[in-house]
């Protein structure tokens, strides 16, 4: 008598676990990759925006002490711009004598610490980044600036 070749009910009920078990892992490291893709496009997309609010800073209106705020894409990011200025960390004071001249010292220019906080998400656990650059603002012609 022949015996019939096959598989076991056992041994299908093993692959079929194992199986599950498989596709349970790669559904969660997929879930977890698309979080991570979303994550990174939020803040490149941040970035962006950032970037071209710096952009404008010295060139579309002059660099001014001052703090403003504002949103961009309908409120989906918000932003917080602080302009302070700082003294030079290489005054013309610092510069052998025969170099400055009395001209020199009075038209230096102000040196500007600009800080910028994008922030989007949820107002309770909002997600944030934070950009520093300094601007230079060279006076006027006609003198120094009061």
């Amino acid at each position: 008598m022949k015996r019939a070749r096959g598989f076991t009910l056992l041994e299908v009920m093993l692959a079929f676990t194992i199986l599950a078990v498989a596709m349970g892992l790669l559904l969660g490291m997929l879930s977890r990759g698309l979080g991570q893709v979303r994550m990174s496009q939020d803040e490149t997309e941040a970035t962006l925006h950032a970037q071209s609010l710096l952009d404008q800073v010295g060139v579309v209106d002059a660099v001014q002490p001052g703090e403003t705020s504002g949103d961009f894409d309908n409120g989906r990011y918000r932003y917080r711009m602080a302009t302070t200025e700082i003294e030079d960390p290489s005054p013309a004071s610092a510069l052998p004598t025969a170099v400055v001249d009395a001209a020199t010292a009075v038209n230096a220019p102000k040196i500007y610490r600009i800080a910028l906080d994008v922030s989007w998400g949820p107002a309770d656990a909002p997600r944030e980044l934070k950009f520093v650059t300094l601007r230079a603002r060279s006076p006027p012609l006609g003198g120094p600036t009061p």
